[in-house]
């Protein structure tokens, strides 16, 4: 696993995605000149226009822009896939006042030890151990949130737009009490964005953009990481999205991972990438291990509607 900022910023130089020319831009998306007309040129009009005619299309030449060689036109790129309309908030949940509540959890830096749950934690152990020791403290009424984002070599194409839809869709969807951590994996896990509130979408949209993935498929290393991001939540409410065609390549059975999720008080969300019948089958005994539902995305438009599905 790599987490030290350090490490992650070198990982990313070193594994820097590929950057496309406009020949190459052109050849592969057909509309490609009517929004890029000039270099360093990015035509939102012309870009909103396609998406009403094929969100997909629009989708996938604008994470295609995000990694152009002409740096004007990918920053430009990455500033609009960071403030993409998400469109529909929360529904039916009255907005939080940020308030603060009282909670037992198995802490030792908690204000007060709470006796009861520290006997019931310890049972019939003739010995007192750390972990038997709960304690009871603040917690912030809001939530935690962590991505997980394949990026093994399984997962190609599309994927890296409904990754980028999908986190900047999440991003926006943060209030102030709530925390966000971004993970992506593949034989390894990288910590792009350790959890904390007031996660900017522009930064995380800009190292899912960076990131080069391939090789292996290691998922009971993501939840892993995701439940140690987890650990650290201020937060009661926590999940953690998971976006993977949900085959490990080269990993222990996740499925044990994703229960320790549940058990922490977690609850794992797949979102599908693939419409196989073994990757819909092991995404959705995923999602019922961690204790919550899986959903198709498998187009990239689907991502913000996805995401609202599954955290409303």
């Amino acid at each position: 696993m790599v987490q030290e900022p350090g490490e992650v910023a070198e990982l990313l130089r070193d594994r820097q995605a590929r950057r496309a020319g406009r020949d190459e831009l052109s050849r592969a998306h057909s509309e490609f000149q009517q929004v890029s007309p000039q270099p360093g040129e990015l035509d939102e009009e012309a870009l909103a226009d396609l998406a009403g005619r094929d969100p997909d299309a629009a989708a996938r030449l604008l994470s295609a822009l995000g990694r152009a060689f002409d740096p004007g036109l990918r920053r430009a790129a990455r500033a609009l896939a960071a403030r993409l309309p998400v469109t529909v908030p929360r529904t039916g949940v009255p907005d939080r006042a940020g308030s603060r509540r009282v909670v037992t959890r198995r802490d030792p830096t908690g204000a007060d030890v709470d006796l009861d749950a520290t006997l019931a934690a310890r049972g019939a152990e003739p010995h007192w151990r750390a972990e038997h020791l709960h304690t009871r403290g603040w917690r912030a009424t809001g939530r935690a949130c962590v991505l997980v984002v394949d990026a093994s070599g399984s997962v190609a194409g599309d994927e890296l737009a409904a990754a980028v839809l999908t986190a900047s869709a999440l991003a926006q969807r943060m209030r102030p009490d709530d925390e966000l951590a971004v993970v992506a994996f593949w034989s390894t896990a990288v910590v792009l964005q350790p959890l904390s509130a007031g996660t900017r979408p522009d930064v995380v949209v800009d190292r899912l953009f960076d990131l080069r993935g391939g090789g292996t498929t290691d998922l009971d290393l993501a939840l892993r990481t995701a439940g140690q991001q987890l650990a650290r939540a201020r937060t009661a409410a926590r999940d953690v999205l998971l976006l993977s065609d949900g085959m490990p390549t080269d990993s222990a059975d996740p499925r044990p991972a994703a229960a320790a999720l549940a058990r922490s008080g977690a609850r794992l969300h797949v979102l599908g990438l693939s419409a196989e019948p073994e990757s819909v089958e092991n995404c959705t005994a995923l999602a019922a291990a961690g204790g919550g539902r899986a959903a198709a995305l498998h187009r990239p438009s689907q991502a913000p509607a996805a995401v609202r599905a599954l955290l409303d």
